[in-house]
């Protein structure tokens, strides 16, 4: 049963930020052992790691709940109804959350509020002890998005070498384990929609990769190859669902309104053939997107490779010639659009300066993981050379936690053994191989063990 929470209390809940209710979560400060508001026993098995972005506050976590292990996410609320109020029963990002906690439940003869996910699942609930809350002495706000692992300790004592050889296998596996997945999708196509796929894919980044691949799917290469650019530039958007010929008329710059009117009169005619149901239209994710990431942007780029593809192609899948890789690297540079070089969305002002379509980050990432795993199956000596030249991209999410886990705060390891973009690449398949395997905060992984053996 939820307790009644006296007025002193609600005070002094108003007066704390989430974030501190959040830091004070994963320091432990709250324990591991709850029970939920069904009087169900609760363990935190594993804290996950802070989520710093749009989404849960916690994911990759393990609750058990009775005798049930339960891997995914963990949302923490000031008040048990701000499940409601701040969108999270419609939002499918928040189907995976295993744990709801909460400070503050309903008012008396209110009733009780029952967390439910955008799937209509129930998620478990605890209410967090304001009293152990308030008798507790404020932590830093600057812990750490991930814990250190078990790994971290052998992996300080080994010599510098075998943590390179280390991070060789592992990038080695990584290109093994992205060149079978293209390899399978060229068995069942071809190779250049085997690229084209893998492209969209990379344009989508993290959290529109998914909805890049299905537009592919729809409208395989060889049919867009076919059309004029016109034609299959307002399928991919239409298809998109982005082309809304009455919302978009609402847009106040002319130029936006004329190009969105140039797809329109391609899009009406084939609407009906090519529009897919309801229960079928695309997911895109706009929360947490930077403005030169909105995925219409990033549809544009891929329309504007489209314009170059026969060039791109034959240059990118050329592994026999010696300077593949630079060219290629130029032309997905040079990737071009009138309207997409200056606009962020469909309906935005135009920018002061033009905008690069496919940034250099973004480059490295498609030679990186598409074109060089294709580049070391066709010439594997020469090409891991090239490949293991390539220089490091901007740190992200997942690459952080990676480093943290490994090396914690040894931040001379972590800039030494992240310097080359084949080593985040190996930082990032042991972290998926290990830490996101395992639902025992260590306990039971089995790396640090296998470290002892290395070498």
């Amino acid at each position: 049963m939820l307790r009644e929470i006296s007025t002193a209390e609600k005070e002094q809940l108003h007066s704390i930020p989430e974030l501190e209710i959040q830091a004070r979560w994963f320091g432990g400060e709250f324990g591991r052992q709850f029970t939920s508001t069904d009087g169900e026993p609760v363990e935190i098995v594993q804290f996950g790691h802070w989520n710093h972005g749009a989404g849960p506050d916690f994911t990759e976590t393990a609750v058990k709940v009775g005798d049930e292990i339960r891997r995914g996410s963990i949302e923490i609320d000031l008040s048990v109804d701000s499940w409601e109020g701040h969108g999270h029963g419609s939002n499918p990002g928040f189907n995976n959350v295993v744990l709801h906690v909460f400070l503050q439940g309903l008012k008396d003869g209110e009733g009780r509020f029952f967390t439910r996910s955008e799937d209509h699942q129930s998620i478990p609930q605890v209410q967090i002890d304001l009293q152990q809350l308030a008798d507790s002495k404020p932590v830093p706000l600057t812990i750490p998005e991930a814990r250190l692992g078990r790994c971290a300790t052998p992996l300080a004592d080994m010599r510098e070498d075998d943590v390179a050889s280390l991070l060789v296998a592992a990038a080695q596996f990584r290109l093994q384990q992205k060149l079978q997945r293209l390899q399978k999708i060229a068995e069942t196509h071809d190779s250049e929609q085997a690229l084209f796929q893998s492209l969209a894919e990379a344009l989508g980044f993290r959290h529109n990769k998914v909805p890049m691949a299905v537009l592919t799917q729809r409208f395989p290469l060889a049919m867009l190859k076919k059309e004029s650019s016109s034609k299959r530039e307002a399928l991919l958007f239409g298809a998109a669902g982005f082309i809304d010929f009455e919302k978009l008329e609402e847009s106040e710059d002319p130029d936006s309104k004329a190009y969105v009117k140039e797809l329109w009169e391609e899009w009406w005619k084939m609407r009906s053939e090519f529009e897919p149901e309801t229960d079928r239209a695309l997911q895109w994710k706009l929360a947490a997107t930077r403005p030169t990431n909105h995925p219409q942007r990033r549809l544009g780029a891929l329309a504007g490779l489209l314009d170059s593809w026969s060039a791109f192609a034959k240059t990118a899948l050329d592994f026999e010639s010696n300077d593949w890789d630079v060219r290629s690297r130029k032309l997905l540079a040079a990737v071009d659009h009138s309207f997409w070089k200056t606009n962020y969305t469909l309906k935005s002002k135009p920018s002061a300066k033009p905008l690069v379509l496919i940034g250099k980050d973004r480059v490295r990432d498609i030679l990186g993981n598409i074109l060089f795993p294709m580049a070391v199956a066709a010439s594997p000596v020469k090409s891991w050379k090239k490949y293991a030249e390539l220089p490091a991209v901007d740190s992200n999410e997942s690459l952080r936690r990676a480093m943290l886990r490994l090396f914690g705060n040894d931040l001379v390891r972590r800039k030494q053994f992240s310097s080359k973009y084949f080593e985040q690449q190996a930082l990032l398949q042991i972290y998926k191989d290990f830490c996101l395997e395992d639902a025992s905060e260590c306990a039971n992984c089995p790396f640090p063990e296998q470290l002892a053996q290395w070498g």
